[in-house]
């Protein structure tokens, strides 16, 4: 990522993948880089970089929250549009245009281009233990446990979700698939007006399935039709399929609208990533991928941390297949004595020390609030290798 510090704001700009942006990181690693900007136009923020780009030229429209590289030599940052010769360098991640606009301010501004976010109290990717949050890529906070809500019928998903966040939750994830999206939201909203929680301390992660990609815009406002919460937190793709890249794009065009905040792909490994990222303009805040003891992407989730891209665990408890061996595991069991906790908390407290997002599924009230309580022990290292030694490299679903 690069940041672009502007005052008391902060910018993350996601990198296009380009020779052009590639040598302005590597011109960054070298240390900061200050430009001072003007309005030009009406449409952008424009100043001398001082030195000179390579440059990837093409006549293009330029978006607000585009960062572009004009003439080799000079930095812009449209906050509106125009069409021009362009190479564009990355696009300013998680702000709607009225957003972006009032953090580049009116007249002449000095931008700071850095690989650091040193005004931002978090780094990006980085739990924090504290709070319980992470900073994704896209500039908002997530919880980094919640409810998975996979199979739960209206009664039960409205009763777990309700019971996630009286408890101190506040993550919760649904999907078209599940068919109960509409619970998902009454669940939100019972809890907002009984428990007096804000709707923006709460964040909703729902996917759009293949079968949906081919109208992506009735697609997205099912959603956030059935789920009635005002915007979404985030959206995924459910896994690939026909379209991903077409209903991805129009993903986009929701977040420059506002009506959905990150975006982020379910079931995308190392080789579906290398051919999709470079087809997309907002690079995915989160991929939510199988994870559990026995099932491990000891390659995948560095490959994915890396990208400075949130890694969640969907079955962290192993699902359908292996929650009954994983829970009366002799390892797991053993370390789970030595803290006091069940089994479930040390997997999940296992996943959160590799840096993924646990999202356990359950409609048991008792095991939601067990689920929650993760930050009342810390697994040794030792005990972190021996969890790491169970990985059998089997995986539940087929995608």
């Amino acid at each position: 990522m690069i940041y672009a510090h502007i005052g008391n704001a902060v910018l993350t700009i996601t990198p296009e993948n380009n020779s052009s942006a590639q040598a302005f990181v590597e011109l960054l690693e070298k240390g900061d880089v200050t430009v001072s900007m003007h309005d030009y136009g009406g449409f952008e923020k424009v100043g001398p970089l001082g030195t000179e780009l390579p440059t990837n030229d093409e006549r293009i429209t330029t978006e607000p929250g585009d960062v572009i590289l004009y003439q080799g030599n000079q930095i812009t940052i449209y906050y509106n549009t125009n069409t021009w010769s362009f190479t564009r360098l990355g696009r300013v991640q998680g702000l709607t245009q009225a957003e972006l606009m009032e953090a580049l301010g009116e007249g002449s501004a000095e931008a700071r281009f850095s690989l650091r976010a040193e005004n931002m109290t978090e780094e990006v990717g980085v739990f924090d233990f504290e709070k319980k949050t992470v900073l994704l890529n896209s500039g908002y906070e997530m919880p980094i446990m919640g409810l998975g809500t996979y199979a739960l019928d209206y009664d039960t998903c409205v009763n777990s979700v309700k019971t996630l966040l009286r408890d101190g939750g506040r993550l919760i994830d649904t999907a078209y698939m599940y068919g109960n999206e509409d619970a998902v939201g009454e669940g939100v909203r019972q809890a907002m007006a009984e428990y007096g929680i804000p709707r923006e301390e709460i964040f909703v992660i729902t996917k759009i399935y293949p079968n949906q990609f081919h109208d992506p815009e009735s697609a997205i406002d099912m959603a956030l039709e059935k789920l009635d919460i005002g915007y979404l937190d985030m959206m995924l793709l459910h896994h690939p399929g026909t379209d991903d890249v077409k209903a991805y794009k129009v993903m986009e065009k929701y977040v420059k609208e506002g009506k959905i905040r990150s975006l982020g792909l379910s079931n995308w490994y190392v080789k579906e990533l290398n051919a999709f990222l470079p087809q997309v303009s907002i690079a995915p805040a989160l991929v939510q991928n199988e994870i559990h003891p026995y099932y491990q992407e000891r390659d995948v989730v560095p490959f994915i941390q890396k990208k400075g891209i949130v890694v969640q665990g969907w079955y962290p408890l192993g699902g359908r297949g292996y929650t009954a061996a994983l829970l009366e595991d002799e390892t797991i069991n053993a370390i789970a004595g030595a803290h006091g906790v069940s089994a479930a908390q040390v997997i999940l407290r296992w996943d959160l020390q590799r840096g993924v997002v646990v999202i356990p599924g359950s409609g048991n009230v008792t095991h939601i609030r067990e689920n929650l309580d993760l930050f009342g022990f810390e697994l040794t290292e030792e005990e972190m290798d021996q969890i790491a030694a169970l990985d059998r490299g089997e995986k539940h679903d087929w995608y």
